[in-house]
């Protein structure tokens, strides 16, 4: 299938860049606020409008803040996103007016004969119409009015994006064919320093997102599309989490962690990085438990491995032993040590993305689980709980996938002991697998014998 056309939103800081992009998506998917450099790494969304669905990349702002090396990137991540675009929405403020770095922005893109739609910002009524003429002086042509905070002349910039994508010869592309593709959503997640963002350009072999030893350097969800053995996976890096008493007075923290556990409960798999110089912590049960009571498959990274030193067998046995004996319940969870910098065992990782993928949609036969039951009860009588009935079970059998979700069914007057259902998922786990996935067990009481 063609890709999409691209279309990216830039210019200076403040001008409203993110808040275009949430408008145009119908999204609140990029973070905003009226702190001037907001938006750091390059954020996509489709956009559709129309007869047409086009890629739209929301950047930082085009202006040095400061000499720090996050506003060198940020500003390397913009470039990016305009070398790759097929046009541009170049955005400026009306109450600013035209501003010298306004004006440096629209020679580059004159003299780079890049095609341009200029936006002008904030145009929310008769009174700021008045000053629109000023604009022409870009020389980018007839000025787009919007507001995009309440949505006015978005339509009409919309009907222009899509009139200047059709004029681009040899390339596709209205609506994008409904196909049975289904991507892998991968949640990257962790506290702040542990290396998700050096991961995920470690998987994508480029810079895609922002890496600095400065915590919570990431703000903003992204979504970043891969393909690997003919699979569509889409990687989410994610703001790093730390505990209450740890948050600063960053004004877009809360937003970026509230996204980034919405993340983890939208995903199909989470990977938990952490650093093997740090000890591991409540918050990367916190992390964990998001993840398990969702349903999400689960992958357990040990980042920096590289840096290690004097490493043998036993170094891999005593960290493994460490992590186990820390997250006692999650057994099931690969351990996998790696390096970002040194891209050690990345392939490993990936592979390990469609292997529990394909466990999290495993499906196993009544027959099966029928004769794995009468096993289990042969050799363990079912413990009770409560009450002085022992439980006597009628069935096990398999509800749903991804996750696998089991029933169970017991007589109305009993009560099955907790250990109990966990000898059975550890029976179901050594008996067909499942590695990496979370399994559900649902305890279901009758009073119909017939019903087994």
């Amino acid at each position: 299938m063609p890709s999409l056309y691209k279309v990216a939103i830039v210019g200076r800081v403040n001008v409203g860049k993110s808040t275009l992009f949430n408008r145009l998506i119908s999204d609140p998917k990029a973070i905003t606020s009226h702190v001037a450099g907001t938006t750091r790494d390059r954020n996509y969304a489709t956009c559709s409008w129309k007869d047409m669905d086009f890629s739209l990349i929301d950047t930082g702002g085009l202006e040095r803040q400061s000499d720090d090396e996050i506003d060198r990137q940020i500003i390397e991540q913009a470039q990016t996103a305009i070398s790759e675009a097929d046009l541009l929405l170049f955005v400026v403020d009306v109450r600013n007016g035209i501003m010298a770095t306004d004006m440096e922005l629209a020679k580059n893109f004159k003299r780079n004969k890049q095609p341009v739609l200029l936006v002008v910002n904030k145009t929310d009524n008769n009174k700021t119409r008045q000053y629109l003429a000023e604009f022409y002086k870009l020389n980018l042509g007839h000025p787009w009015p919007v507001s995009a905070i309440n949505g006015v002349g978005t339509g009409d910039l919309l009907d222009e994006v899509v009139v200047q994508l059709k004029k681009i010869k040899n390339k596709k592309r209205l609506k994008e064919t409904t196909t049975n593709e289904k991507a892998i959503r991968v949640a990257v997640v962790g506290k702040p320093n542990v290396g998700k963002s050096s991961i995920i350009n470690a998987i994508l072999g480029e810079q895609r997102v922002i890496v600095s030893s400065i915590a919570h350097t990431t703000r903003d969800a992204q979504d970043i599309e891969f393909m690997f053995e003919g699979q569509k996976i889409i990687f989410v890096d994610t703001a790093g989490i730390r505990r209450q008493s740890k948050k600063t007075a960053d004004p877009f923290e809360k937003q970026s962690i509230d996204q980034s556990i919405d993340t983890i409960k939208k995903a199909d798999i989470a990977i938990l990085v952490t650093d093997v110089f740090s000890k591991l912590t409540w918050q990367d049960k916190h992390l964990i438990e998001h993840a398990e009571n969702a349903g999400v498959g689960l992958i357990i990274l040990a980042n920096k491995w590289d840096l290690i030193p004097d490493k043998t067998t036993d170094t891999v046995k005593e960290f493994e032993n460490y992590y186990k004996s820390f997250f006692p319940f999650l057994r099931w969870a690969p351990i996998i040590f790696s390096s970002a910098t040194r891209k050690m065992r990345i392939k490993k990782i990936l592979d390990s993305v469609l292997s529990i993928y394909q466990e999290k949609n495993k499906t196993i036969t009544e027959n099966a689980l029928d004769k794995l039951l009468k096993n289990l009860v042969k050799r363990h009588k079912p413990s009770r709980g409560k009450g002085t009935k022992y439980p006597y079970i009628y069935s096990l059998k398999q509800l749903h996938t991804n996750p696998p979700v089991f029933a169970i069914k017991i007589d109305f007057k009993a009560d099955l002991h907790d250990s109990y259902l966990r000898f059975i998922e550890n029976n179901l786990r050594y008996k067909f697998g499942f590695e990496g996935t979370p399994i559900h067990i649902r305890v279901i009481k009758t009073q119909n014998l017939q019903d087994k």
